[in-house]
Order: structure tokens, then sequence, then C-alpha cells
């Protein structure tokens, strides 16, 4: 049997760890029918079939034809509809008469409907019933006419709603608008355009505080001799959030935005004062929401001509309408001439990727000016030992204090997740996995198939080589899709990352699935993630790192779970488990028993390692194949194997077998750098 398997057959043997799970291709209507379909039906067999439509819609069930062996409570042969693991109805018997429960069509309550049809080989004779046949289609769901969600915001919609197939959309009366939530409407403060010379602004009702849900959009545009200088005025309030590096602007803000410059979001209690915005088009952005309380803003504009922009430019400092000196940085002006101090500046800081420029002293990228780097923490840091202050020289280039020009590097940091996973015994098992606790797990959908993934650096995933490669056949790279920051598959689900490259171990030689040897393989992906709580890498081992027996190690996927009546079904949010590694001997005489009463069964090797329980009932069944076994260290977890195979999983006296991470370091750091 597979690790990740929507089609189970039940064999003679158990050796999971082969074929792809073929995910349901999206449909509004289609049939599905029992194997043979209308000839008589196999015995000891199960089968499932996951349908699925797109959001906004129900799935109508209507059994065409039902002729399934008759049991008591159809223990025996059976089909069962279930919707999230929930029994919608069980069938047996024949349909023909018009009061039989088949007869009325079964509407699911979401857009998902898992059907499971399983046969027994409690029969001696050969049966001659014929199975069931289906068909199902996409039935539209009137979101306007459901009442209040209950998620503490109202209705759907605060004024009207508008009910489309397969969704909704709220609309709004004459003078409000849309707000960004998309459902409720605000009060509208757009559009308007400052074509004079000078005038005044200010926020909604000021000097009273903002109404919520703002947002307003305010342009200054004058003829393009001028340039336009804001002087906020009266009192400044706008909501923030304090910070070690001072306020932010989470949810109120006021943003000034010039032309072919960076966005100035303006938060907090103390007044910007002076901005001269060398521009002559200036747009002003205010922004509320329900959170927090903002007094809001006032200001003065006015214009200066193009030739006191010039002058500024060179140091120096221009007169007024009204003939009031006026300080162009920090120059002065000298009767009609200037006093020029530096002629050239530094030019705008080379950006960081992954980090941000802050200005210490000075401005306009002067000399002199100061500026430090930071790295967006905490899921980045600077490299090394490098100063990331630099100061704006004579030369016009940015130097640190040793002397160099080189920006730094922001580096990514692995293995410690903002969330800890709070509850911790000898043996946590099945459990889903909160948010931001295993960020480094992905899901990868590959020809349709499901497998698991973790993630060991911003353009690189790390997986078991069966995942990606079909009886010795590699994966072409259009079909490897790879999501990341996924604990809910219903809610989490966004665009993939497609693959750049596939990488399987070079000895790695497994065509019948007997053969687990070097089951290990990379993925390039076409573009770098930018890591956060929810997307993070996971360290790789450190040179020398061991394997201590009785060591609890973290097992993560989204593969084949129990139900409470034991069948198999796939799981739809991040699964985790706790295990502790076994001893190579003892693993080595389970699998050494299981070869007298199975076929077929892999060998271990010293590629391997194992981790379970001997009682059974807590294996990386629940996980998917390729997925993570973490173990940590001082805080910090590292990749210590990788999903691959087992027999009998999560039975008493079998263990899961994993790929030892260690002995194939040299291989992925070789690999990385030279692709």
């Amino acid at each position: 049997m597979t690790r990740f398997c929507c089609i189970i057959w039940l064999f003679s043997f158990a050796v999971w760890g082969g074929s792809r799970l073929v995910d349901s291709v999206p449909a509004m209507h289609g049939e599905v029918q029992s194997p043979q379909y209308p000839r008589p039906y196999p015995p000891n067999l199960m089968r499932q079939w996951d349908l699925w439509v797109p959001e906004g819609f129900q799935i109508q069930l209507t059994l065409k034809h039902l002729d399934i062996k008759t049991s008591d409570g159809c223990h025996q042969d059976s089909l069962t509809v279930l919707y999230d693991q929930k029994v919608l109805g069980k069938f047996c018997g024949q349909g023909s008469s018009s009061n039989h429960p088949s007869k009325k069509p079964i509407l699911s309550p979401g857009n998902r409907l898992t059907l499971i049809f399983q046969t027994s080989d409690s029969t001696p004779e050969q049966q001659q019933h014929i199975g069931f046949s289906a068909t199902h289609k996409a039935i539209d769901i009137d979101e306007c006419s459901k009442p209040d969600p209950g998620d503490g915001l109202g209705p759907l919609c605060s004024q009207l709603c508008v009910n489309t197939p397969g969704s909704y959309r709220c609309s709004c009366h004459n003078g409000y608008k849309l707000h960004l939530d998309q459902r409720t409407c605000v009060l509208s403060c757009s559009g308007c355009i400052f074509d004079k010379r000078e005038g005044r602004l200010s926020s909604p009702g000021y000097p009273q505080p903002s109404p919520p849900f703002l947002s307003c959009k305010h342009i200054i545009s004058v003829e393009p001799r001028f340039t336009v200088i804001l002087n906020f005025t009266g009192n400044f309030h706008i909501d923030s959030v304090d910070t070690q590096e001072g306020p932010s602007c989470l949810h109120h803000w006021l943003q000034v935005t010039v032309p072919g410059r960076e966005p100035m979001k303006l938060c907090g209690a103390k007044s910007p004062g002076l901005i001269a915005t060398n521009s002559n088009t200036v747009r002003l952005d205010y922004h509320t929401d329900e959170e927090g309380l903002s007094n809001g803003w006032s200001l003065e504009y006015s214009t200066h001509s193009e030739l006191c922009k010039l002058l500024c430019l060179f140091g120096c400092c221009c007169l007024s309408r009204v003939q009031e000196a006026r300080e162009c940085d920090q120059w002065q002006w000298h009767m009609i001439l200037c006093q020029i101090k530096k002629l050239t500046g530094c030019g705008e800081p080379e950006p960081l990727l992954n980090g941000r420029v802050t200005f210490l002293s000075g401005s306009q990228n002067q000399y002199l000016s100061v500026i430090q780097y930071h790295c967006n923490e905490p899921f980045y840091y600077l490299a090394g030992d490098i100063n990331a202050t630099f100061t704006c020289q004579a030369d016009g280039k940015w130097k640190s204090n040793h002397n160099s020009d080189i920006t730094p590097t922001c580096i990514p940091v692995c293995g410690q997740p903002t969330k800890r996973i709070s509850v911790y015994q000898r043996i946590i098992g099945g459990s889903d996995a909160p948010d931001d606790t295993i960020p480094w797990q992905v899901m990868m959908n590959i020809e349709g198939g499901r497998g698991g993934g973790m993630i060991i650096a911003d353009r690189w995933i790390m997986t078991a080589a069966h995942v990606v490669s079909n009886q010795g056949i590699l994966a072409s790279n259009d079909t490897v899709k790879v999501y990341t920051g996924v604990t809910d598959i219903k809610r989490d689900m966004s665009s993939p990352v497609y693959a750049a490259s596939v990488h399987v171990h070079p000895q790695y030689n497994n065509p019948n699935y007997v053969d687990y040897n070097n089951d290990i393989a990379l993925i390039k992906l076409r573009d770098p993630i930018t890591f956060n709580s929810s997307v993070m890498p996971v360290c790789l081992p450190a040179e020398g790192a061991t394997y201590q027996t009785g060591n609890m190690g973290l097992v993560s996927g989204f593969g084949i779970i129990k139900t409470n009546d034991s069948r198999m079904v796939l799981t739809n949010k991040l699964k985790y488990v706790y295990v502790p590694l076994v001893d190579q001997d003892t693993c080595n005489n389970s699998i050494s028993v299981s070869k007298t009463k199975l076929t077929n069964i892999p060998s271990l090797t010293n590629n391997m390692f194992c981790a379970g329980i001997p009682e059974g009932g807590k294996d990386s069944c629940q996980g998917d194949t390729g997925g993570p076994f973490v173990l940590s260290d001082s805080g910090r977890y590292w990749a210590a194997g990788i999903v691959s195979w087992g027999v009998e999983c999560g039975q008493q006296g079998t263990y899961g077998v994993y790929t030892k991470v260690t002995n194939y370091l040299n291989w992925i750091h070789k690999t990385m750098q030279e692709n």
C-alpha cells in the first residue's frame, strides 16, 4: 500500500510507499460507477472517489441504480457517502423500489463529497451483484439568503447582497463605497484633486476623531514647473503600534506617494512637519479600519518653482513669495549667490533583499548622511559580523566603518517557528497542526498525485525520490506544483510554486517499489520563496549529527488517516505525530519477521533509520511520503529523515522507515551549488 493514495486495494501483503495519489479534477457534473459495472463487482475491494466542485457550490448525488449484496447494517458490502468524514448515507441491497433511500438525492453541505465502495471476501460462491451507478452535479449556493455567518462581523454584506453563480458580491447605496474587506460599505472620500498652487487638506471631521473604515484619496497636481511642499499643522495623531524601531502603521495610516519614489507611510503622534516632495504631483491615501482610534491630521501645501528646486540640488536656499527665508536642507541663502558645501550626494542606497534601510542622520542622501540596514526579523539575519551602518562619503559612495561599499546580505533563519506545539507528552499522535508551527512543510501535486516535502532553502525543496520518479520515469517540471504555508487545504490553498528542475539521487533505482535505498530527491523552484511565520526552511543536519535511540522526532503530512470506523481517508488538515527513534537491530528484526509472512518486502540499509512504538498505533502513515521527520537541538529543528516506506504501518511490532539525511549532505550541497 502507498503512504499517499486515494484508491486503496487490499492485497495479501501491505508495503506502503509506491504509487501516486490521484486527485479528482473539478467538474460541474459527472458519473461514478462501481468497478466492472454493469458486470458483477469483484470481492475483497475498497475504492474511494473524492468529488469536488468550485467554492460556492454544493454537490447533488443521485443513485441511478443500486445492486449491492444485502447484509445487516450493510456491514459487508456497501457504498458509503461522506462529507468531511461525516457519514451522509450508507447503502446496500437493491434500489428498484420507489421508497428505497437511494432514490432520494444527497446534497453535500459544502463543495466536497467522498464515496467509498467496499466489498467483502466472505461469500464462498461467485456473487452476481453489479454494484451501483450514480451521477453528480454542482448546485449553486445562494449565499445572500443565508443568516448571519456568526463570525462577529455581522451579515455577509452591510448594505446590499447580490447572489452570483458560485459566489456573491456586496454593493452599496449612493454616497458609499465598498471597503477592502468587500463586505462593509464606508463613507466615500476619494477623487479629490487640488490644482491650486496652495491649499489646505485635513482628515474627514478634523479636529474630531476620524470615522472607521475610511479609504480617502487626495491628489495634489500643479503645473509641471512647480514642486509641492507639504506642511503639517495642528495636532497630528494616527493610530499606530509601538515597536523597538518606532511606530508601525498596521491598521491606520496616511500614505504620501510621489511618482518614481517609494511611498511613505505616516502614523503615530509626532507631526511629520515640513515635507519637500520635489514633484508637481503628490497622492495622499488615508486609511482607517475598525481597530484603534485616530484623531486625524491637517496640512497646508505650497509650491516652489523649478529654479528653487535646481538651486536646492546645489545646496542653496530660496526666498518665498513673501521674502521669508526658507531652509533648503542645511544650507543658507547668501544674498543672490549660493555657498555650495557639497556638489554631489551618494544617490539612493542599494536596496536590501528581505530587509530595509533607514536614515540615522541627514537626508536626501547627501554628504555625511548615515544609513543603517536591517533584515526582516525574525525570519532573516545579517550575514557574518558586518557593520550594517553606512555613511555617504565625499566620493559619492556609501561606505561602512570598515571602508566597505558592499551591501550586506540577509540570511534566512531556519528551524525556529514563531509558534511552538504546546502539548508534549511521550507520544502525541494524529493531531491537527496549529498554524505557523511546522512552517517548512509543503504539499506537492505531481502529475495529479499528492506528496509531501520540506523547505531547505528559498529555492529548494527536499522530498523522497519515489515521489518524483515513477517506475524510473522522472516527473516533468511543469507537472510539479508546490504549495507552501498550508495547514488547511480548504482554507489555505493558493497559487503553487512550480519546479525549475528535479534532481533524484543518481544511485536510486526502484522500478518495482521493492528497493528504497537512496530514496531522496531535490526540487529547485522557478521563483524564490519569501519567508514569514507560515513559510520557513528547516535546518539541514550539522556535520556529525547523531541519531540517539529513544529521541522523539516530529513527523507531519497530509496523508491517509483512519476514521472512527477504521476506514482510510485523506486528511484536509496538516497532521503531526511524535515518535521515538528505534534501534537499527530492533527494526531489522521486525522486517525479517515480516518477510517470513509477506512477499516483496524491501530491505533495511545503513541509509535508512526507523521510528515508532512497538505496540503500534502511531506511525508516519499519518504523514505524506516525502515529508519531514525532524529532531530538535537547542530549540532549532533539523531535517533528520524523509518519510520513505514501512510494513503494515501503525501495526504492532512494525515501524516507519525514513531516509537518513545526514548520509547525503555532500550530495545535497553539491546539487544546490551546481544548479
